[in-house]
């Protein structure tokens, strides 16, 4: 009897890995059309490319949270081009979009839609206050979607921006990443790519500087355009100094 209440206690915390993660934004993630418009604008594409994409993405009849959460994706693509004027109008943009989410929206899709236009903002002017804000929300969305792809990979992120002495910590965010690695069943292309970036940061950071650079390969495999990719790759040059 022992031995079959241990076994279905092993099998209901297989079942429970196995489905640990959910995407709540799955519909966005495979539209062809939006996939276009990331390939282009994390591949670093040109204006006008990218505008196309953006412009045909847009074309459709889509909720007020995906174009907030596409209007975030140009405010980053083009503050990495170096346009902070147009980073700026797709920020504008993505304000009126959140603002026009309608009240019966989930709760999670109205504040991941607030968290990534409070990101947007702090990439904009790297202001402190707004950095703090961006975080603190992250955190709580964090706190109540934990089984969600994003959010986790976020609060990976999250930790290790923040300095330790602010509760930042890549050793928690390396143990989040490794255990969405390990649950990856349905994750999107784009929350994979996030989360190969996020294991690479944390290796670096662990000192395995030549395996953060076999996760940042296969990164950029799959979008080649993040100065975020090259940053780290400085940090693990260093690091073997």
């Amino acid at each position: 009897m022992k031995r079959i209440f241990i076994a279905a206690i092993a099998f209901l915390m297989l079942i429970t890995s196995v489905s640990a993660y959910t995407d709540s934004f799955s519909t966005m993630n495979s539209d062809p059309l939006f996939l276009s418009l990331l390939d282009v604008i994390k591949n670093g594409g040109d204006a006008e490319a990218a505008e196309a994409a953006y412009d045909a993405y847009i074309s459709q009849d889509i909720s007020a949270v995906d174009r907030s959460r596409a209007e975030y994706h140009m405010v980053r693509y083009y503050m990495d081009k170096d346009n902070e004027d147009a980073a700026w109008e797709h920020f504008g943009l993505e304000k009126e979009a959140f603002n026009a989410i309608p009240e019966s929206e989930g709760e999670l899709q109205r504040r991941t839609a607030e968290a990534d236009m409070v990101a947007a903002e702090y990439y904009i002017t790297g202001k402190m206050g707004t950095g703090m804000d961006s975080s603190k929300l992250m955190k709580e969305l964090y706190k109540d979607f934990p089984d969600e792809y994003y959010t986790t990979i976020q609060e990976a992120f999250r930790l290790l921006y923040t300095p330790p002495i602010a509760g930042g910590s890549y050793r928690k965010a390396l143990r989040l990443i490794n255990d969405v690695e390990k649950n990856q069943e349905g994750i999107s292309k784009l929350e994979y790519y996030s989360m190969l970036v996020a294991k690479a940061m944390a290796l670096s950071e662990s000192d395995e500087f030549d395996e953060s650079d076999d996760y940042l390969d296969e990164a950029e495999s799959i979008y080649s355009f993040d100065n975020a990719i090259e940053d780290v790759r400085r940090d693990n040059r260093r690091g073997r100094r």
